[in-house]
């Protein structure tokens, strides 16, 4: 219960900082049409101990790729509970995974160590489209 309040204040603080205006706050990351810089249809950011942004939302199943660069100071990853994720990404490094999603809520979190525990965790949704 905790961790899906924590979950849920992390959610409202992205989305009250991302001002989307009148769109639902701009949480809707589904747009593969998006480029990153990775070449990945998303792109997370890692640090001590979060992911940037904590939350997914892809509008139907599929395959897709997802990058996570590391930004911190220490080893992370990018792990969808249940499904996969990337190799560690050293400090300054980006991995990236292909997965593919049936419809669902998913669990993200970085497996290194106690990352996790220690804050490390978002959400993934996917609709069925």
């Amino acid at each position: 219960m905790l961790r899906a309040l924590l979950a849920l204040a992390v959610v409202t603080a992205f989305a009250a900082g991302c001002g989307g205006g009148g769109d639902g706050g701009g949480l809707d990351l589904g747009n593969t049409d998006t480029a990153t810089s990775s070449g990945a249809d998303y792109e997370l950011f890692a640090s001590e101990y979060s992911f940037a942004p904590p939350f997914l939302a892809l509008e139907k199943p599929g395959t897709y790729t997802f990058s996570i660069r590391n930004d911190g100071s220490e080893p992370h990853n990018f792990t969808v509970k249940g499904v996969g994720g990337t190799e560690d990404a050293q400090p300054g490094e980006t991995k990236t995974v292909e997965l593919t999603l049936k419809k669902g809520n998913y669990e993200i979190i970085c497996t290194v160590d106690a990352h996790e525990e220690q804050g490390m965790f978002g959400t993934l949704n996917v609709s069925s489209g």
